[in-house]
């Protein structure tokens, strides 16, 4: 069994972001569990690797891609104090949307966010490479799924499993579930077993986006932007439902889109690749 002051679950941002929390007060007496093979959680910037520019010049984001100083002060704070280069979201030009499934796509005056929508240059990945890199490697722990918390009302015990089932045991001080609330109650068993009313809430407490999947088509050039375009785009015969520009400055013309079909109906398909590669229309 191992011993520790602080246990943290979950390695996407928030679990990240508290261990930073943690470093910056000085105190290194932690361990930050990770049920996956990567860091980032829901924050995923997939890499093109088959052209010879930098890498990060061709991440495209899977999950969450754009952020608002003026509404997430403190995301904002974060960014800054590390550095990261940010840019706006490419919205000028027209949209084109598709009302009807039986309809013409229509272009149509496109919408400017307010506040604007700001990326990172090397996607929100960066932002997880960035707090990474101010953590103690030694304390970040990949492949343990935690399964069951046991609180004997001084300590903690977590069992946490890896791929091949064997477990672990931690003993800990304080627990922090960096995770999605259902996500807590489907996979963690509770000893004593928590509140009814606090495993209803956990379980009804909705995951923003957690149904959502995207694909993201790579060009040769941004054809879009040259047809008075902004690359945004909505459907309601599908199968994207929506669609953005997802370039990169100095990296490739991207668009990107997000699926108008249920998870429960994706499910049953095969996998595909997350990027192709295409050449723009005639």
């Amino acid at each position: 069994m191992q011993t520790t002051r602080i246990a943290i679950v979950g390695g996407g941002l928030a679990g990240l972001y508290a261990a930073r929390l943690l470093e910056q007060r000085g105190i290194h007496d932690y361990v930050l569990l990770e049920a996956r093979d990567t860091w980032g959680g829901r924050i995923a910037s997939a890499s093109l690797t088959s052209r010879s520019l930098p890498s990060v010049l061709d991440r495209f984001d899977l999950g969450p891609t754009w952020f608002w100083p003026a509404c997430q002060p403190q995301l904002d704070r974060l960014i800054h104090s590390l550095g990261l280069e940010r840019f706006a979201q490419h919205e000028g030009g027209d949209m084109v949307v598709e009302y009807a499934p039986n309809q013409a796509p229509a272009r149509t005056r496109g919408y400017v966010s307010s506040p604007p929508s700001m990326r990172l240059v090397g996607g929100m990945g960066a932002l997880i490479d960035a707090v990474l890199r101010g953590l103690e490697p030694k304390n970040l722990v990949m492949g343990q799924s935690v399964r069951r918390l046991r609180c004997d009302g001084r300590h903690v015990e977590l069992e946490s499993e890896d791929a091949q089932g064997q477990v672990r045991t931690y003993r800990a001080e304080h627990v922090l579930l960096a995770v999605p609330p259902r996500l807590v109650v489907a996979t963690i068993d509770f000893a004593p077993a928590l509140p009814e009313v606090v495993m209803r809430t956990w379980r009804d407490t909705a995951t923003w986006m957690a149904a959502h999947a995207k694909y993201v088509a790579i060009y040769d050039e941004p054809f879009w932007r040259e047809q008075g375009l902004s690359g945004e785009a909505r459907s309601a015969r599908g199968p994207l439902g929506e669609i953005h520009d997802a370039s990169m400055p100095g990296g490739s013309a991207a668009l990107f889109g997000c699926f108008g079909v249920p998870a429960r109906v994706r499910q049953s398909l095969l996998p595909t690749r997350c990027c192709a590669r295409t050449a723009a229309p005639n």
